[in-house]
């Protein structure tokens, strides 16, 4: 049996902060989407904080234990 991550397990959808490639797949993907509904452009926008949340949150850390390397 594969053991699973806790990000499958929580179904969460959005990029890993500290992963460029999947960043970059998910901006990339985001950006072709043509959003034509008022909801949807509302759920994206959510998504979009939820995203920086999770850079700034990736980037607080790092520079609360002086890894400029990752800041």
């Amino acid at each position: 049996m594969k053991v699973l991550d806790d990000k499958y397990l929580a179904c969460n959808p959005l990029p890993d902060p500290e992963n460029e490639k999947d960043l970059t797949t998910f901006i990339s993907l985001w950006k072709d989407q043509n959003d034509k509904d008022l909801q949807l452009i509302v759920e994206n926008c959510q998504t979009a904080e939820d995203v920086c949340k999770a850079i700034n949150l990736l980037l607080a850390e790092a520079m609360a234990q002086y890894d400029f390397k990752k800041s």
